[in-house]
């Protein structure tokens, strides 16, 4: 690891440039985010628990060690619409205590109240038949990627839970709510950038990565830059996984490798530090194309620092 780390390139350096395929698939893919992070795999699962632990770690009591696909008792609202999860997940954490977990990137309508329906869905499949079940509900956890904005600020990360209303403290631990809208991810990221900032970034920009910069270079990344090889895929996932991107994302993202899905919230939300970051490499001379590609700015934003 310390030897790939030493010839890791810049974040700069790693990018791929306009009309070139990049070597990894879009986790935004469903195909994609389920071969990356499938629990049923020893590499993969280890993905899934590096990602849990990192998102979920303010509201866990305890870190997870493993996870298995839970199998959904019933679709208690009769719907094809309310059973949308990519995973379903039975997790372990380190003192044996269990926990239920449902993980959504697709795009929802009526989206925080989706979710709090998917908990609650999650909460009624524990039930038990006959008269000894004792309401031994397990926490749930609903973990949401919002492909478009949600909450009108410029938090990327909203986590909610039942509290008391007068003290604040948590009423019961059944319900809990991780949202990150990925359209306020800016494309930028730095080595001291925490472990859920480098998380949503892979998350919104890994496609457009031709290799793992040295910013990212710690070993849960390199996992899942490697699990995440578009070249892992069999002929016919790399043919649905070209039909399921198709239909998710215009045609000329996937021709140029450019994700713009979410082009105009970038440029609305894109943080202070990057256009400073942008501001110190014009005034170090580098040319305002490579940090138009760099930081996500239009080039007209970077002529007028």
């Amino acid at each position: 690891m310390e030897q790939q780390q030493k010839h890791r390139k810049s974040f700069r350096d790693c990018l791929i440039k306009t009309g070139e395929d990049g070597p990894f698939a879009n986790l935004l893919v469903d195909l994609a985010f389920k071969k990356a992070f499938d629990p049923d795999k020893p590499t993969s699962r280890e993905n899934l628990i590096n990602l849990l632990n990192d998102l979920l770690e303010p509201q866990l009591k305890r870190p997870i060690r493993n996870v298995m696909t839970r199998s959904v008792a019933k679709n208690l609202s009769g719907s094809s619409e309310s059973r949308s999860a990519i995973f379903d997940l039975h997790c372990e954490d380190d003192a044996g205590n269990l926990i239920e977990i449902e993980v959504q990137i697709r795009k929802l309508k009526n989206f925080r109240k989706r979710l709090a329906f998917y908990a609650s869905e999650m909460v009624a499949n524990q039930a038990e038949p006959g008269q000894d079940w004792r309401f031994k509900v397990k926490p749930t956890y609903v973990i949401a990627f919002a492909r478009h904005e949600v909450f009108d600020d410029d938090r990327i990360v909203h986590r909610a839970t039942v509290t008391d209303l007068e003290t604040g403290e948590q009423f019961v631990d059944t319900y809990n709510f991780t949202t990150i809208e990925l359209s306020k991810v800016p494309f930028f990221i730095e080595a001291s950038s925490d472990s859920v900032s480098k998380w949503l970034f892979f998350f919104r920009f890994l496609n457009r990565l031709k290799d793992l910069p040295v910013e990212l270079a710690e070993r849960k990344f390199e996992l899942l830059t490697e699990s995440s090889k578009v070249s892992n895929l069999s002929k016919e996932e790399f043919k649905d996984y070209l039909t399921m991107y198709h239909k998710e994302w215009d045609h000329n993202a996937m021709v140029e490798g450019v994700f713009e899905e979410f082009a105009d919230e970038i440029n609305a939300k894109i943080s202070e530090k990057t256009r400073e970051t942008a501001k110190s490499l014009r005034m170090q001379g580098v040319a305002d194309s490579i940090i138009v590609t760099a930081t996500g700015l239009t080039e007209a934003e970077v002529k007028a620092l």
